[in-house]
């Protein structure tokens, strides 16, 4: 930033501006003076290299990161914690079921009552009830960004994410394996469809964050 002068300020001349009588002093010298002290000062509370060893610190967490996901298995085995109406913990690894959508935990949906209620914890218990405790598979497509794995989770030999869709706990989305089995949830009026209305988590996301 270039520093200009005051125009609400008069010149100032002789002692004002930094002339000492029968020295050679002058407020740029001074002021020269003190940006070297302050840039001393900086060195001495952040070394040389400081940036460089914290930047390269992040790269190797970084590529930590991507390795361990890069070595991980592309199958995974195990009882089924579950977390949210979207995924499980199987073997200390956090899962999120592919191609599906479940509302989220703090979302509510309107009955067609008039009633406000959170579908979400329905669809929790729904999910214990069903595999809670049970050893499952997971076949993993890929990781996200927040390093959990996202693919298809079975248990007993059936896919649990058409389960969700197909009783009404979660919406087909991000591709159209599930889609078909959602239409005939709709069409059927199971879990959600049978009395909420507006409960699409996809939209309810944007809705928050565009009031947010």
């Amino acid at each position: 930033m270039a520093w200009r002068s005051c125009s609400r300020c008069p010149d100032t001349t002789g002692a004002e501006a930094g002339v000492v009588e029968g020295g050679t002093l002058e407020l740029e010298g001074f002021a020269t003076g003190v940006v070297l002290a302050i840039l001393v000062g900086l060195l001495l509370v952040f070394p040389a290299g400081s940036g460089r060893r914290a930047r390269r610190k992040r790269r190797s967490r970084k590529s930590r990161t991507a390795r361990r996901h890069w070595f991980q298995s592309n199958r995974i085995a195990g009882k089924a914690y579950v977390t949210d109406g979207d995924g499980v913990r199987v073997s200390g690894q956090e899962v999120r079921f592919a191609g599906l959508d479940a509302p989220e935990w703090d979302q509510r949906a309107k009955h067609q009552d008039g009633y406000w209620f959170a579908h979400s914890k329905r669809v929790r218990s729904a999910l214990i009830k069903a595999i809670g405790g049970r050893r499952v598979h997971v076949a993993v497509e890929c990781y996200d960004k927040f390093g959990r794995a996202v693919g298809v989770v079975t248990c007993n030999g059936k896919d649990v994410g058409e389960w969700l869709v197909r009783n009404g706990h979660a919406i087909a989305a991000y591709d159209d394996r599930y889609k078909g089995v959602e239409r005939d949830a709709r069409q059927a009026k199971r879990g959600m469809w049978a009395h909420a209305v507006n409960i699409d988590p996809r939209r309810w996301r944007h809705r928050e964050r565009d009031r947010n």
